[in-house]
Parts: structure tokens; sequence; C-alpha cells
């Protein structure tokens, strides 16, 4: 989400503290979900999330004294939260059959379906250098998923519907009015979210367990700190020194990885995720300085 306060002073140590610190609340709601993974069906996982997320946001939106549906327009806040809801979907359901980090990686992705889309859908000016670092990325991408080896899941369509899902989001987000609040469409996002998963009711849910209703609220606060965080990144810091260090969220779900499952990447997967980290920071560095404006 963008946000274009430019009287903000320049603080690009700050902003890089900043985006660094969002990748680990992100992490940390991922991490939470993959934990619940086992115990409640994916659909009733994102309910509950995506519902606190919401009455978190509308809490912060009224103490700011803003107004919940005072949207320039809402037919791009329902598209977005439609695709969202597509790619948090595949992300959970990703989260059952594979490593952490896999899915994580193959997730990032997006930028560089984004560079595509922007290049075909957009008419943007997409040169040879971004065009070079997409086709790298997707090796790399290769690379996470070993296909023709017995490493490969069939899960693994899962994250690059994610990417997809979240690249054509981004295609949303995009063409929407600079002036809408990004408060706003944390909030009609969850909304939509909510009801997604809402519908998977029919499927059957298990009992809410007490003891994990506060992992339930740290996973929302944990998603609503990370997006306000990623706004005051971009806020205090320039775009071509803050922008790469989104893949610093990476770094966090290996460790998580490995931490808390036990998952250690094989020597191919460090490969390919090595790839795709520096293929998306040069497409992030290279629409950095052509003006461009990172999602």
């Amino acid at each position: 989400m963008r946000t274009s306060l430019n009287t903000t002073p320049v603080n690009n140590l700050l902003g890089i503290a900043f985006l660094v610190s969002a990748g680990l609340f992100l992490t940390t709601n991922d991490g939470i979900s993959k934990w619940l993974v086992p115990h409640y069906p994916v659909g009733q996982i994102l309910f509950l999330q995506a519902a606190l997320i919401v009455l978190i946001t509308a809490m912060v939106m009224r103490l700011r004294g803003a107004s919940l549906f005072a949207a320039r327009s809402w037919r791009p806040h329902f598209y977005r939260g439609g695709l969202y809801a597509v790619g948090a979907f595949a992300f959970v359901y990703a989260l059952r059959y594979l490593p952490f980090a896999e899915v994580v990686a193959i997730a990032f992705a997006g930028p560089m379906f984004m560079t595509l889309f922007g290049r075909f859908f957009l008419g943007e000016s997409v040169g040879w250098h971004r065009l070079g670092a997409v086709v790298v990325g997707f090796i790399g991408v290769l690379f996470v998923i070993q296909p023709g080896t017995e490493a490969m899941h069939w899960a693994v369509v899962l994250p690059l519907i994610v990417a997809l899902a979240d690249a054509t989001r981004d295609l949303v987000t995009r063409q929407m009015a600079g002036g809408e609040s990004s408060l706003r469409i944390v909030f009609s996002t969850g909304c939509i979210l909510a009801l997604a998963g809402l519908v998977t009711l029919v499927g059957g849910w298990q009992p809410l367990r007490i003891e994990h209703l506060h992992w339930f609220g740290l996973s929302a606060s944990a998603f609503v700190i990370a997006h306000f965080l990623m706004v005051e990144a971009f806020r205090h810091g320039q775009l071509v020194a803050v922008a790469p260090f989104r893949y610093v969220q990476i770094i966090w779900t290996i460790l998580a990885g490995m931490v808390f499952w036990g998952e250690v990447p094989a020597p191919a997967v460090f490969v390919g995720i090595g790839i795709i980290c520096t293929s998306g920071i040069y497409i992030a560095w290279r629409e950095a300085t052509v003006g461009k404006s990172f999602r």
C-alpha cells in the first residue's frame, strides 16, 4: 500500500528498521497460522484472524476519527479483498504440506509477476534489466520447487497461486486512488476475508479451544502492526534504500522453520531462495531508481 507523505524527513536507517521489523511481525502471523493448521480448518483460521483484524482496524480508525465506509469507490476494494482471500487460502493450505521457508520464498515471486503484469497490462516501460531479473527469479523458483525430483510436492502450486494472486491484487491496488486510506484498505480486505472464511462453516468447523484464543489475537495484532510498520518504513526511508530489506523476512521464516518445526532447507532450496531474493532486490532497486512505486 502506498502513502505519499513527502514532508517527512528522510531517515533510511529508521525506514529499514521499520521494514525489517514488519517482516518479523508478518513471520509471526504466518508462523501462528502454520501452528494452528493441524487444529482447525483453514477457513475457520482465516475467519477468526480476519474478524480480529477488522475489529482492531476499526477501533484504530474510530480513535483517529476516520469513517469506516467513506471509500471513494468500493469496487477496487472488493476486487482487492477477493484476490487477497484467494492468496490467503492458498498460503495457509500450503503451510499444511510444505516447509515454512519454501512457501514464503515461492510466494515472494509476486514482484516478478507484478513486473510482467505492469508491462503487459498497464503498458509500463519495463527494460531488459528487469525482464532479465524476472527470468533469473523464476529459475530460483525452480530450484525451490525441484521439478522432476522426489522432493517436489504437488502443493508447490499453492504458493505459486499466492504469488499470482498477490501480483494481481497489487495491480488492482496500483489502480486505486492515491488518496485512499491504508487503514480502510486493510479494513475492507479483512471484511472480505472474514466473509470468505465464514462460508466454509458449511463444511464443518472444530470447537474453538480457549487456550488458542490468545494465539488468534496475537496473530491478528501482528498482522496489523506489520502493515503499519510497512507504511512507516516507506514514509521515513527512500524506496531505493528501504525496499530491498523486505526480503529479510525470508531469513525470519528460515529461522522460525528451523527452531519450531526442525525444517532445514536442502542446499538446492537455499540456492533457489538466494536467487529469488537477489532477483527481487534487483527489481525493487530498478523500480525505485526509475521512479516506480514499490509494493
